[in-house]
Parts: C-alpha cells; sequence; structure tokens
C-alpha cells in the first residue's frame, strides 16, 4: 500500500504542533492568571490582617499577573516561540524573586531555598508542554541557576546544590522525553489515517472504475445490438433489391432465350443474343455477389465442391465479357491444361474468375492482352488472371482484398466498389485455398487462386 512521503509527515505535524503549542501557551496562561489571582488575595489577606512579612508578595504577583495577560493576549501572534520563551524566564524570575525576599525574613532559610526546588520543577515541567526541548533544557538550566543562588544564600552545602540541579534536568529529560512519545504518537496516528484515506479514496476510485467499466460495457452492448439490427436491415434491403433487380433480369433473359429458339441458327444475330445471354448471367452472378458476402463473411455458406472441367468455366467467362473486350480492343486468351477437372463450387469459382477478369479488363490498356488460365501442379490446382497493364505495388497487394477497398490504379474514370476482390477472397478462404497477386513472367499483374487438390 501506498504511503506519503516523510517530507509531507513532517510539514503536516509542524503545522498541527504550532497550532497545539497555542492552545498550550493560552491554556497555561489562563492557569498562571488563575493561581496568581489565588495567591494575591492570599497574600494581601495575610498582610492586611497584621503579617507584614507578606508586604512584598502583593506588588510582585500584580506585576506578574499583567506580564501573563500580556503574554495571553498576544498567543495568536506569529511569535508563538518567543513567547514560549519569555513565559518561562519569568516563571523563573518570579520564583527566584519571591523565594529571595522570604530568604532573609524566614526563620527556616534553608527550607525556603527546598520548597523552592519544587516550585522551578514545576516551572520545568509547564516549559515542556511547549514541544521544544531546546526550551525544556534551557528553563532547566535557568532554573538550576536560580535554585543554586538560593541554596547558597541559605547555607546549604554544594552536595545538596548538585543533587538539586540533577533533580532539575531529570524533570526536563522526562519532560522532553514525554512530549517525544506524544510526537511519535502523533505521527503515528497521522500515517494511520492518511492511510485509511488513501484506501478509502482507493477503494473509492476502484469501485468508480467499476461503474464506468460496467457503464461502458452496456452502451457497447447497446450499440453491438443496434448495429446488429442495422445489419438484419441491411441483409433484408439488400434482398428486397435483389429480389426487384432479378425480376426485370427474368424477363430480359427469357426474351433473349425465346429469340434464340427462334431465329435462323448460324445467323450473326444469333451471336449477338448468345452474348447478351451471357451478359445477363454475368449480371445474375453479380447479384448474386451482393447476398453471398455477408453469408460467407458470418461462414454461413459451405461451396458445394464437386470436380467439374475447368475449360468450360473458363470460355463462359471470356464470352461474358467478350463484348466489353472487343470494345477496348483487349484481347482475350484462354490457357487451361487439357481435360482439366477443378474441385469446387463451380458457381462460386466462376464468379471469382469473372470478378478477377472484370478487374483486369478495368486497368489493361487498350490493344493490351488479358489471359485466363486453369491448371495444377503437385499439391493444388490453381485458376488465374493474368494482364499486361499497370503493375500492382507489393506494399498494396494485400490491401487490395479488404472490404470497400478501391485500386489506387484508375483508368478513364472508372471505378468499382471494393466488394469484387473482397468476394473473391473469401469464396477462396472457403475452399480452403488462397487469393494472391503473384509475379509471372511476361505479365505485368497476375491475380492466382490456389486450391487444394
Amino acid at each position: 500500500m501506498d504511503t506519503p512521503p516523510p517530507v509531507a509527515f513532517e510539514t503536516e505535524l509542524a503545522r498541527v504542533v504550532n497550532a497545539q503549542r497555542k492552545r498550550v501557551l493560552g491554556a497555561g496562561a489562563v492557569v498562571r492568571l488563575v493561581g496568581t489571582a489565588v495567591f494575591l488575595a492570599v497574600s494581601t489577606g495575610l498582610w492586611l490582617s497584621g503579617a507584614p512579612d507578606w508586604a512584598h508578595y502583593p506588588l510582585m504577583l500584580t506585576g506578574y499577573g499583567l506580564v501573563v495577560a500580556l503574554l495571553f493576549a498576544l498567543r495568536f501572534r506569529p511569535v508563538t516561540r518567543q513567547l514560549s520563551l519569555v513565559q518561562s524566564v519569568v516563571d523563573v524570575a518570579l520564583v527566584f524573586g519571591l523565594q529571595m525576599v522570604a530568604l532573609p525574613v524566614s526563620p527556616f532559610p534553608a527550607g525556603v531555598a527546598g520548597f523552592s526546588l519544587g516550585l522551578f520543577a514545576l516551572v520545568v515541567a509547564l516549559s515542556g508542554l511547549e514541544l521544544l526541548p531546546a526550551l525544556v533544557y534551557g528553563t532547566a538550566g535557568l532554573a538550576t541557576l536560580a535554585q543554586a543562588v538560593l541554596m547558597r544564600e541559605a547555607g546549604v552545602g554544594y552536595g545538596a546544590v548538585a543533587i538539586a540541579a540533577v533533580t532539575l534536568f531529570m524533570v526536563a529529560a522526562v519532560s522532553h522525553y514525554g512530549t517525544g512519545r506524544l510526537r511519535q504518537l502523533a505521527m503515528d496516528l497521522s500515517r494511520a489515517e492518511v492511510a485509511r484515506q488513501l484506501e478509502a479514496r482507493r477503494t473509492s476510485e476502484v469501485e468508480e472504475a467499476h461503474r464506468t467499466i460496467e457503464r461502458m460495457l452496456s452502451e457497447a452492448h447497446a450499440r453491438n445490438a443496434q448495429l446488429e439490427a442495422v445489419q438484419g436491415h441491411q441483409e433484408q434491403l439488400m434482398q428486397f433489391l435483389v429480389h426487384d433487380l432479378r425480376s426485370p433480369l427474368s424477363a430480359v433473359t427469357l426474351s433473349l432465350s425465346w429469340m434464340e429458339q427462334e431465329l435462323p441458327i448460324g445467323t450473326p444475330l444469333v451471336e449477338s443474343v448468345r452474348t447478351g445471354l451471357a451478359v445477363t448471367a454475368r449480371l445474375d452472378r453479380m447479384i448474386s455477389d451482393l447476398l453471398d458476402v455477408p453469408r460467407l463473411e458470418q461462414g454461413r455458406l459451405a461451396p458445394r465442391k464437386q470436380p467439374f472441367p475447368a475449360a468450360p468455366l473458363l470460355d463462359e467467362v471470356r464470352r461474358s465479357l467478350d463484348g466489353a473486350a472487343r470494345l477496348r480492343k483487349i484481347r482475350l486468351e484462354l490457357a487451361c491444361t487439357p481435360g482439366l477437372q477443378i474441385v469446387g463450387d463451380a458457381g462460386l469459382l466462376i464468379r471469382v474468375v469473372e470478378n478477377l477478369a472484370t478487374n483486369a479488363l478495368r486497368y489493361a490498356p487498350s490493344g493490351g492482352r488479358v489471359r485466363l488460365e486453369a491448371g495444377e501442379a503437385e499439391g493444388f490446382q490453381w485458376l488465374a488472371v493474368r494482364n499486361d497493364g499497370i503493375a500492382i505495388p507489393p506494399e498494396a497487394r494485400e490491401s487490395l482484398f479488404d472490404k470497400y477497398t478501391q485500386g489506387s490504379r484508375e483508368k478513364e474514370g472508372r471505378r468499382g466498389y471494393g466488394l469484387g476482390l473482397y468476394f473473391s477472397r473469401l469464396a477462396a478462404e472457403a475452399h480452403g485455398g488462397r487469393l494472391a497477386v503473384e509475379d509471372a513472367e511476361g505479365w505485368s499483374t497476375s491475380f492466382v487462386l490456389r486450391l487444394p487438390r
């Protein structure tokens, strides 16, 4: 558990001790004033009742009371330490003055000097309440000097003087030890209180963090639910749009099929009709891409893998794109291993090759070449689409297959929507294969789909 640094404790403790010193100074002044008033009343009464040896006490006690009252009035000023020193000096001076006056008139001067030791010990003990070690020992030294003078004036021997000095310094040491223990106790209590407050604050912060996390999780769940609802609505809307698109497309396809049957075989018009049928089939596959992308993302579309001949697949793609290729004077080439059987979902793979070929036509130069290939090697089969357009930089090849990503190469303002290559990648991965841009001799760009055998 973390604890505040010692400097902070010392600073706080000094502040508390200084405030306590002001309170002690005020309380000591009140005690002195009350004691002075009592002694003044007693001494004045004895003096007025006919005891002349008490005549000097009222004047001295009155002066002492005025000094104490002044110190009491100044206890909240910034000179607290100086007032403590003055208070001790005044206390020692009062005891010394009273006893010096009492010595000549007392029948037992040694008793008066001995009685002074108790008064000086009380003064030393009172100075210990100021929580200043130097003041305690300074008061003890001053009281020892005054006690020695009184004892010598009373004819007391040096041995008794030495014992009195030792007694006063022992009182000072005990007072210092007691205040030191109080200081240590205050520091320990301060540490315990600060530690308790830190732990309480830490607990409060942890609880607040838990509440914040729970609130954030709740908000995230709510947003996730909203996104799922939006996605559901989006898929439903997509299905409606696909349905609406397929209705007129089906009508066009039926019309073209009827025309193909009714027209004489071998006429140029029949070839145009067949090209139109290939284009409508391509449009139907493009619409299917829109539906199958979310199903592939969620793993709900499993390919129906079966062997099928590769050459007809490539030829169908060529026929669907032949019109666009002739318009741009691009030569569409086919290269396929004779009798090759590809194992996979023919419906998905023809759409993959068609997407790749459409992309190749978009970026191939006018008068260029696009080749559709199929082959096999040890451990895998492959479908490839190559063109002699502008090469794709290596750093951009991976991101091409991300969703909604469009190539940086633009040709005559034509741009896609970033779903064709993304669908192709998902279909390849659903087959357990991999679609990538690879380097091939004689071709600037080659998209290769590798399928496990």
